[in-house]
C-alpha cells in the first residue's frame, strides 16, 4: 500500500462538506422518522448478482498465521483473504526453490476455511539486484512464476484460483524504474510472460486459475494503466479480472484535523468517493479488449477511509469504524442504481492485524492496532453483520434488489438492500447525529409469503449487534415494518418467509469416465437450470480434494489413479439446492 495524489481531491472534498453540513444541520432539526420503500423485483433473479466470496480481509502479520484469529475471521463469514508470494524469498536458490514458509501458512489457511488470492511479487537476487527491481530476463521471472503454480496446483490442489501479478506496479517505490513510460512497458511485458505460463500450467495441472492486475493505487493514471493491459494483445488475452486499491484520504487529511463529518463528505463525493471512483474505473473495464469485457470482474483487493500508517479520527473509533465500513459497503453495492453494470467481486479490507491497520488488535487508549493481542476491533462488526450466516448471509451471495430509495445520500440516511437465499435484506445507515424514532420501510415484490422480520442494530452501544423481532405488516404484495434508527449507527431488517419458487436442476456432464492416467476429462454444468430464480451459486468438486466455483465448464486432469466421485452443487436465488454427480475410474 502506498500513498495517492490527495491534495486536489482534498481541496475538493473541503467545498463539498461545505455544501454537505448545511443539509447535515437542516436534517438534525427534520421530524424524527423517514421512510424507505424498496422493490425486490420478486426475487426473479434478474437483478445485479452479488457474487459470493465478497468480502475479503487482507492478512498483515505473522499472528494471522494462527488457528484462533483466523476463526475469528471465518466466524464472521470472511473466508476471502489476500496473501503475499515474495519470489525473492523463495528462489534465493536458483536451483533449489523454499516453499516451507508460504506451505506452513497455507496448510492452516485450508483448515480453517480460508480461499487465499495471491500476489506474485519481487525478483529473485539472480534476476535483480533489489527485489523491487525489474527482471532481466522477463520469460524467466515468468516461469518460476508458472513453478510456483505447479507446487500449489500439486499440494493445495484448487485453494488458490485467484493471483494478481505484482503490487501496485505504477509506482517508482514498488516497481523501481524511474521513468513512468518505461515503468508501464515493463509491467506489461512481465504480466504478458508470467500470467501466460501460470495459465498453461494450470491447464497441465488440470486446474482453473485466474490471474488479473494491474492492482495500481494512483487512481489519477487509471486512464493510461487499466486500458494499456485490457488493449494489449499479449496481456489482454490473460486478463480474467482487473484489479485496484482504493484509499480515500491521507496524511494531510489528518494533518488538517479530519474529522468524522469531513471524511463522510469525501467519501459521498460525486468526484472523488468511492462509488465515484469505482464507475469511473468500471467504464474503462467494460471498453477493454479482453475476452468477457462486458463481465469481467472487479476487485478492490486493498481499501481503507486513508493511506497513511498513523491514528486518525475514523478507522478504529468505537463509533466510526463500523459506521465508515457500513457507508463504504452500501455505496460499493448501490453502483448499479447510478450506472455501473456490476458490483464489485470483491472487496479487500487492510487489513486483518498490523500497525493502525487491522479488524483484530489490542484495544488501548489510541487504537492503533497493537499486535500483541487478536481481540475483534469495532470494523469487524460490520463485516460481520453483512457477511455472517447468522446475520444478513451476503458472503454466500444474493442480488440487489430492484429499487431502492433513499438510496447512498450526502445528507440523512442511506440504504442498500439485496436478497439471499434465506431473506430480503434491508441496511440503514445513520451517519448523523439525528435518532429517527420511527422509520418506516416498504417492501414491495418481496417474492415471499408468511414473512416475520429481525432488526439489527450496531453502534457504539451495541457494539457486538444487537438484535429482535420487528412485526411485518402485509397487504396484498406489500409488507412494512417500522424501525428504530439512532444517530451514528447501522440497522438491518431482515424478512424471512416461505418462497413458491420452482426446484433448480443440477445437470452434469462429463467428457470421459475412464482412462489411464494422467487423465484430462472436460467437466461441464451448463445445461443446469435455476428453477423459478437464476442460478446464485455453483461448486464443481473434482473427487482428489480441488474444487471450483461458479465456473460452468472446464477441463482437469487425474494424476493417479483412483476412483473419484465429480460432485455438482447448485444454488438458486431463493435458496434451493440441487446436487448431482458421476465417478470417474482412473488407472
Amino acid at each position: 500500500m502506498f500513498a495517492p495524489l490527495v491534495s486536489l481531491r482534498a481541496a475538493r472534498a473541503r467545498v463539498a462538506w461545505a455544501l454537505i453540513a448545511v443539509g447535515l444541520l437542516f436534517n438534525s432539526s427534520s421530524s424524527h422518522s423517514q421512510t424507505i420503500n424498496v422493490n425486490f423485483g420478486s426475487r426473479s433473479g434478474s437483478t445485479p448478482a452479488v457474487p459470493a466470496g465478497l468480502f475479503s480481509i487482507g492478512l498483515g502479520g505473522a499472528t494471522v498465521n494462527q488457528r484462533g484469529p483466523l476463526g475469528t475471521l471465518t466466524a464472521a463469514g470472511l473466508d476471502r483473504t489476500r496473501i503475499w508470494i515474495p519470489l525473492q524469498q523463495i528462489y534465493a536458490n536458483k536451483n533449489n526453490p523454499n516453499f516451507s514458509y508460504l506451505d506452513g501458512g497455507l496448510e492452516t489457511m485450508r483448515t480453517a476455511g480460508l480461499h487465499p488470492l495471491a500476489v506474485i511479487y519481487d525478483t529473485p537476487a539472480w534476476l535483480a539486484s533489489n527485489p523491487c527491481y525489474p527482471p532481466s530476463d522477463a520469460w524467466q521471472w515468468g516461469q518460476i512464476a508458472a513453478e510456483v503454480v505447479a507446487h500449489l496446483d500439486e499440494k493445495f490442489p484448487g485453494l488458490i484460483q485467484d493471483y494478481e501479478i505484482w503490487n501496485e506496479p505504477e509506482l517508482a517505490a514498488s516497481l523501481c524504474i524511474s521513468n513512468a513510460t518505461t515503468r508501464l512497458r515493463t509491467y506489461l511485458s512481465m504480466f504478458a510472460e508470467a500470467a501466460a505460463a501460470m495459465h498453461k500450467q494450470a491447464d497441465a495441472d488440470g486446474q482453473t486459475i485466474r490471474t488479473g492486475g494491474p492492482v495500481i493505487s494512483q487512481l489519477s493514471l487509471a486512464p493510461t494503466w487499466i486500458p494499456a493491459l485490457l488493449n494489449n494483445s499479449y496481456t489482454a488475452p490473460y486478463v480474467d479480472f482487473v484489479s485496484f486499491h482504493l484509499y480515500l484520504t491521507g496524511q494531510t487529511n489528518i494533518d488538517e484535523g479530519m474529522n468524522w463529518s469531513q471524511l463522510y463528505a469525501i467519501t459521498q463525493s460525486t468526484t472523488g468517493g468511492l462509488a465515484a471512483y469505482y464507475k469511473k474505473l468500471e467504464a474503462l473495464v467494460r471498453s477493454g479488449h479482453q475476452p468477457q469485457a462486458a463481465s469481467t470482474p472487479i476487485y478492490i483487493t486493498e481499501y481503507n477511509d486513508n493511506w497513511a500508517y498513523a491514528v486518525e479520527c475514523c478507522r478504529n473509533n468505537p463509533t466510526y469504524g463500523p459506521l465508515w465500513n457500513s457507508v463504504a459497503i452500501a455505496d460499493l453495492l448501490n453502483v448499479v442504481y447510478s450506472g455501473a453494470k456490476a458490483v464489485p467481486s470483491q472487496l479487500g479490507y487492510f487489513n486483518a492485524t498490523g500497525s493502525y491497520f487491522c479488524i483484530l488488535g489490542r484495544w488501548n487508549e489510541t487504537m492503533n492496532c497493537d499486535t500483541s493481542a487478536t481481540d475483534p476491533y469495532p470494523q469487524y462488526y460490520a463485516f460481520k453483520l453483512f457477511a455472517s450466516p447468522d446475520y444478513l448471509d451476503l458472503q454466500a451471495g444474493g442480488h440487489m434488489a430492484a429499487s431502492v430509495s433513499p438510496g447512498s445520500t450526502t445528507s440523512g440516511l442511506t440504504a442498500t438492500a439485496f436478497y439471499t437465499s434465506t431473506a430480503d435484506n434491508v441496511v440503514i445507515i445513520n451517519p448523523t447525529s439525528t435518532t429517527y424514532n420511527s422509520v418506516t420501510v416498504n417492501l414491495t415484490n418481496a417474492g415471499l409469503s408468511s414473512p416475520s422480520g429481525t432488526e439489527y442494530l450496531l453502534n457504539r452501544s451495541n457494539d457486538q449487534i444487537s438484535a429482535w423481532a420487528v412485526k411485518v405488516a402485509s397487504s396484498s404484495s406489500e409488507y412494512s415494518a417500522k424501525v428504530y434508527v439512532p444517530a451514528y449507527s447501522t440497522v438491518a431488517l431482515s424478512v424471512k418467509g416461505s418462497s413458491a419458487a420452482e426446484a433448480p436442476k443440477s445437470v452434469l456432464n462429463v467428457s470421459t469416465l475412464s482412462g489411464t492416467h494422467p487423465l484430462a476429462v472436460s467437466i461441464s454444468s451448463s445445461e443446469s437450470q435455476g428453477g423459478g430464480s437464476a442460478i446464485v451459486g455453483r461448486t464443481i468438486s473434482f473427487g482428489d480434494g480441488a474444487w471450483s466455483s461458479w465456473t460452468e465448464t472446464l477441463n482437469h486432469t487425474y494424476t493417479k489413479p483412483g476412483n473419484y466421485f465429480v460432485g455438482l452443487t447448485i444454488k438458486n436465488a431463493a435458496g434451493q439446492y440441487s446436487s448431482t454427480g458421476t465417478t470417474i475410474t482412473v488407472r
